[in-house]
């Protein structure tokens, strides 16, 4: 078993221990785990190996997008996250559940199906209703580009949700939706398809959250910079923070000992960021509702 990072949590006993999941048993109540999925169980079990001081994170509260009683799915439901990712871009998030607030009564209700969308987009006067709504211009064209890509390609995005890779999925969502970039892509293989190794070092909660992980870990700050070959430079903008902004290479590398399960870490290094950190457990059902 390939030896994790040096971490002050890391025994070298516990890999005959991870085996067996007595790791995990022994610092996680059952009544917690019996909540969650398998793969949720299984990710425990990965990350106590590497950091078992984690698990004070990990229980803080229910991780929703894990738990077992979950909805159906279904490929409107993909449509809709895209949408609000799109709504949500750039505004307060009081401000965009006011936009999204209003295109529901719009319709009646319930959020448009695409179809019921492209229709009322292709008519001069609902368009303009629509855009009422709250939606600027440019925001505009991004829905329509969505709408239209779901209406025309309804059957290649269903095989590729299902069988496509996340890099793939990255790769035609940016391609054929304009708005959609990287990071809303990412989110969405992470809250709309409920993939398990998904990982964003651009997301600025999950680069706060990997400064304050590393603020007392001198000596893995050192490994993770030994034997750099090339420097990824963070995109974040240092405004004056209260917090040590790493390059995205170096957060990629300290997640990497963490795959398959670095969707968990996400949301670890999360609450990881908060001031309060039961609040933000609480604000994950929103998070992964929107």
């Amino acid at each position: 078993m390939k030896r994790p990072l040096e971490t002050d949590g890391y025994d070298e006993n516990d890999d005959e221990k991870e085996i067996s999941g007595g790791i995990v048993a022994s610092v996680i109540p059952d009544e917690f785990l019996e909540k969650h999925s398998s793969e949720f169980h299984k990710a425990c079990r990965h990350i106590m190996r590497i950091d078992k001081s984690l698990v004070e994170i990990i229980l803080k509260g229910d991780f929703p997008l894990f738990l077992k009683d979950k909805r159906e799915v279904d490929f409107q439901f993909y449509y809709d996250k895209l949408a609000s990712a799109i709504i949500s871009q750039q505004i307060s998030g009081i401000a965009a559940k006011s936009i999204k607030k209003r295109l529901i009564d719009y319709f009646g209700g319930k959020f448009p199906a695409f179809g019921e969308l492209h229709d009322e987009l292709v008519d001069p006067i609902k368009r303009q209703k629509v855009q009422a709504c709250g939606f600027s211009a440019r925001k505009m064209e991004y829905l329509e580009s969505l709408t239209n890509y779901f209406c025309e390609k309804e059957n290649s995005i269903k095989d590729l949700f299902a069988n496509g890779t996340d890099d793939e999925i990255v790769e035609q969502l940016t391609k054929n939706i304009k708005g959609i970039g990287p990071w809303s892509s990412k989110m969405f293989l992470l809250t709309g398809l409920s993939r398990m190794d998904v990982f964003a070092p651009d997301d600025l909660g999950i680069a706060r959250g990997f400064s304050k992980y590393l603020s007392d870990k001198p000596l893995l700050v050192e490994e993770l910079k030994r034997n750099r070959v090339a420097a990824k430079r963070s995109k974040i903008k240092h405004k004056k923070l209260n917090w040590v902004i790493y390059d995205d290479d170096l957060m990629e590398k300290f997640a990497a000992q963490f795959s398959p399960y670095r969707s968990v870490l996400m949301f670890i290094l999360w609450r990881m960021a908060a001031t309060n950190v039961e609040a933000m457990a609480n604000n994950e059902k929103e998070f992964i509702s929107n």
